[in-house]
């Protein structure tokens, strides 16, 4: 997964990025081995941190913030709402492609 990162009045340091791409390890089988964008954004205002999450995955775009007053933890429950949609999406493409079959649509004695 391909990260950017914005820092708005605050720097991106070394151990944020780390934080963020150790979190982004153990969710990492949610997304398959396709080319994923992930995009953080990291604000302080007023002591209240603020991290804004978007993936970019199968031509869907996952987002989610978070507001705490330290940024590890505002940053560790953006990726935990993260992992929550896209366990969601997930679940529903497998549900969407293992549905039976119309009614309708199987042919009867009749029709053969």
């Amino acid at each position: 997964m391909k990260f950017d990162y914005t820092g708005r009045h605050i720097e991106v340091t070394p151990a944020i990025r780390a934080h963020v791409e150790e979190h982004f390890r153990k969710i990492d089988h949610l997304f398959e081995k396709d080319d994923n964008h992930a995009h953080i954004i990291i604000e302080v205002e007023r002591g209240s941190h603020r991290s804004e999450v978007v993936v970019k995955w199968r031509n869907q775009v996952l987002a989610a913030t978070s507001s705490e007053p330290d940024m590890y933890l505002s940053l560790s429950h953006s990726i935990d709402k993260i992992e929550k949609q896209a366990l969601r999406l997930k679940n529903k493409i497998i549900d969407k492609s293992h549905r039976a079959e119309k009614v309708s649509k199987i042919p009867t004695v009749k029709d053969r």
